[in-house]
C-alpha cells in the first residue's frame, strides 16, 4: 500500500490490488468458458479477456476507449505481443458490431492467450 502511494506520488502509475483481484477473478470464469468450449462460451471468453485487459489498461494509461489505451500502451508490451493484442481486439469487435460474424475455435482460444500472456506481461499473475 506505501510502495503504491509513492509511486502515485512520483507519477508512476501501478495496477491497484483492487484491479489484480478483479482481473484474477475474471480470468477464473474465462478459464471456465474455455473448458465448456462451444461457440458461443468462446466468444463469451474472448469478449470477457478483453473487458479484462482493458481494466489493467485503465490503471496503466489515459484513453477514452479501450483502443486509445492500447495505442498508450504500446511501450508498456513486446511488439509481437501488442500485435498480437490488437487483432484481438479487432476480433472481438468483429464479434460484438458485426452481425452474423462467424470466426473459428481456433481463433477464438488463441486471441483469448493472446490477452491472457498481456495480463502476465503487466505483471499480474493468474
Amino acid at each position: 500500500m506505501i510502495l503504491e502511494f509513492i509511486r502515485w506520488i512520483l507519477g508512476v502509475k501501478v495496477i491497484t490490488a483492487h484491479t489484480k483481484e478483479t482481473v484474477a477473478k475474471d480470468w477464473q470464469e474465462i478459464e471456465t468458458l474455455l473448458k465448456g468450449g462451444t461457440p458461443s462460451q468462446l466468444k463469451q471468453a474472448l469478449i470477457n479477456a478483453d473487458r479484462s485487459v482493458d481494466t489493467l489498461l485503465k490503471d496503466l494509461v489515459a484513453g477514452e476507449s479501450m483502443g486509445e489505451r492500447l495505442k498508450n500502451a504500446k511501450n508498456l508490451l513486446h511488439p509481437e505481443t501488442y500485435n498480437k493484442v490488437w487483432e484481438a481486439h479487432k476480433l472481438r469487435n468483429s464479434l460484438v458490431h458485426e452481425g452474423g460474424f462467424e470466426v473459428q475455435h481456433f481463433m477464438l482460444k488463441g486471441s483469448v492467450g493472446h490477452l491472457k500472456s498481456v495480463v502476465g506481461e503487466l505483471g499480474v499473475k493468474l
